[in-house]
Order: C-alpha cells, then structure tokens, then sequence
C-alpha cells in the first residue's frame, strides 16, 4: 500500500514518498485528541475514559494514563496547560496535571452544551471549540447512524443548534456560528486571520475570516471531501506554510490555503485527528486503535508561535 495518494506533485515537497509510518500505540479502541506537551504525546482513548500519556524513554516507549474522563479533542493553552473538550461531561475544561478540572464551559443561555469535540486557542488567550451531539446520542458498538440522525428529535439535547464557541480571555461565552450540521475539527491559519472548521455531515471544510473582536466572517466552503471511501471529515490541522491536513475519507486529505488538493495520506487504520509533535515536524495520528507517527517536510503552525509570556 502507498503511503501518498498524489493529486498534485507539492504534495511530495510535504510528505516524503519513502517517509516510514511508525505505529507507536496499539490495542487501543477509540484515539482521538493528540497533542504534543514538552517532551511526550498526549490523546483521548475515548471508550476507555482516560487521557493516555506516550513518551519514548531511553528503556522503551511508556504508555501511561495521564488523567481519566471521556475526553475527545485536546490542546494546550498559552500557558502549557491542558484543556479537553469532554465528549461525555459535556463541557470544556482545563486539566492540572493532578488530575483536578477547571470546567471553563458548560453551559450556553442557560442550558447544557451538546457534546464538546474538538478545541484550539488563539494566540490572545480566546478558546474556540464544536459542539455537535455526538455524546448526547452515542452510538452502540457495531451499529450505524441512519442517515440524517442528527436533524431528528434527541433526547438529552439542550442547545437548538449545533455550534461553533469562543471562550473569551473574560471567560465570557460566545456562539460564532449555529449553520453547521455537525461541526468537528478546527484550526488557524498561521496568521490567525481564518479558522478553518469542518462538517462531518456535509463532508467538506469552509474557512472563516477572522474579525479583531474574535467572531467569524465569509464563511466559505475550502475543500469538498465528499467520498465513497469510509470516513469523514475529522481531526484538522494546518502547517507553517499554510497548507490543510484534514483526516478524512480514506485518510488524511491535504491541500493548500486556496483549496487546491494535493492529495491524501493513506494510513494502515482509518485516521481520526492529528498533530505534530517534537521538533514539530513529526505528525502523530490516532487512527482507531492504533497511534502512528510520521515524520514530514513541514512543521505545524502552532511550533512557530511565539513562546507565551
């Protein structure tokens, strides 16, 4: 199997065409989140409720449980802090390295967010997370979601839409936008000036310009992902030089900022997220049950931010 499914050949200039996939975690049953800390690689094992902990130590790999709840996506504030968008609690919060939670949202208008998923901050401090309903309606082991599922009736749900937040450095909350069917992965642009926010629903992402005040404008759609192939539009990530990768159908769909498709990324499971990690050139993947890493050409935006005061 090739590891590139080339669409236009600046693909190569990102992603080497001989460049080893590692598989570093494994026997795992649900990865999401992965974001890189200082020296080790945290993700979600969503079924497991827990935060697992990857370092590579002179002895071996060490697979560790850095904190437990059902967390989906994961960064990491200004400060280095840990901050999870809990797909079970149903909230955003903050995680000391104790264990113990700051819950910094929880409720919008007086009533109970849907299922927080995915999560970024900005370089001013703001949060900004998805919050469609996964967790409100699970889905059983081995079963499928009729289609459309989510524009029916779901007990539990609280918020009449599906939305896309901002936590404020005040701590004030804002909804940015209530269009999305199911709003997922997010990221900026390395200027900060779009986010970039896809639609597992309607398989494709649409990048927003950036106000001063932090809320979005000219909404357009980036990338179509529609597919035969399995999945959809997931974890999203952007590198230094502005170019998309998204997990996807089939794999992790990259393409530049003004939509052009370079291709994909084809892995051994069906990617959920992505990250880079170390030097911030290495891409880590959580793909099902398995944690894979890939050392590119590149390096992840976020490495290339300034260090916070």
């Amino acid at each position: 199997m090739s590891l590139l499914e080339v669409h236009d050949p600046g693909l190569r200039d990102l992603i080497a065409s001989d460049a080893a996939i590692e598989r570093i975690a494994g026997g795992l049953t649900f990865t999401e989140g992965p974001v890189w800390r200082g020296t080790h690689l945290l993700f979600s094992d969503i079924p497991n409720k827990r935060i697992v902990r990857w370092r590579r130590l002179p002895e071996g790999p060490e697979l560790t449980t850095f904190a437990t709840g059902m967390s989906n996506g994961l960064t990491l504030d200004r400060q280095g802090r840990v901050l999870a968008a809990e797909h079970d609690g149903r909230r955003v919060t903050r995680i000391a390295d104790d264990g113990a939670r700051t819950v910094l949202a929880e409720h919008f208008q007086g009533k109970r967010l849907n299922s927080p998923n995915d999560i970024v901050v900005k370089s001013d401090g703001s949060i900004y997370f998805t919050d469609p309903p996964y967790a409100v309606q699970p889905s059983r082991p081995g079963v499928v979601r009729p289609p459309g599922w989510w524009t029916q009736p779901i007990p539990g749900k609280e918020q009449p839409c599906h939305g896309v937040y901002r936590i404020a450095p005040d701590g004030a909350l804002h909804l940015l936008a209530d269009d999305f069917a199911l709003p997922n992965g997010l990221a900026f642009s390395p200027d900060e000036s779009v986010l970039y926010i896809d639609d597992s629903a309607h398989k494709h992402i649409r990048a927003f310009a950036l106000r001063p005040d932090g809320t979005l404008t000219n909404g357009r759609v980036l990338l179509d992902m529609a597919s035969e192939d399995p999945g959809v539009p997931d974890g999203l990530k952007v590198d230094v030089r502005g170019n998309v990768f998204c997990t996807g159908p089939g794999g992790v769909w990259v393409c530049r900022a003004d939509g052009t498709l370079l291709g994909r990324i084809v892995l051994p499971e069906l990617p959920a997220n992505l990250a880079w990690g170390e030097d911030g050139s290495v891409l880590f993947l959580t793909a099902r049950t398995s944690v894979y890493r890939l050392p590119t050409k590149t390096r992840g935006a976020l490495f290339s931010r300034p260090a916070a005061d």
